[in-house]
């Protein structure tokens, strides 16, 4: 394929994306398809839904699940874990569980991984508590 070809096609795809836009954006197609809160509702009605409105209490006590709070309720227990030589996360996480330190391997192991803690894990023994959180954990495993 020579110059001139390449170029015209260039030219030929470019034109036809101007003519596509200019249609998209002048017609007005993509404004207003955001339904408001009165229509979502029917909309949900006529398929079925029950809508109602969250009450006061209810907004109260449902909280997110804040894995770095630190949970004062429990007695407090430690455990002396001893990471060994290539040792993976989920095998930390399952001794973790196993001694009451954490309530959820998985949880943990997530909270590691996504994080980046896993990849950074030492080789020795820890003394850790169950009321630690996950990022006290981490930072004990890792240092």
């Amino acid at each position: 394929m020579n110059k001139a070809r390449l170029q015209g096609l260039s030219a030929g795809i470019i034109f036809t994306t101007t003519i596509f836009a200019a249609f998209y954006y002048g017609t007005d197609k993509f404004e207003g398809t955001t339904p408001t809160a009165e229509e979502a509702k029917e909309l949900l009605v006529k398929k079925g839904f029950v809508v109602t409105l969250p009450t006061e209490e209810a907004k109260k006590t449902v909280q997110p699940k804040d894995p770095d709070k630190v949970l004062m309720e429990k007695e407090a227990s430690t455990y002396t874990i001893k990471v060994k030589t290539n040792m993976t996360t989920s095998e930390i996480a399952d001794l973790l569980s196993k001694e009451k330190i954490i309530d959820d391997a998985a949880e943990f192991e997530a909270y590691m991984n996504d994080r980046d803690f896993s990849k950074k894990i030492q080789i020795g023994e820890f003394v850790v508590t169950n009321n630690m959180t996950y990022r006290q954990l981490a930072n004990t495993l890792t240092h």
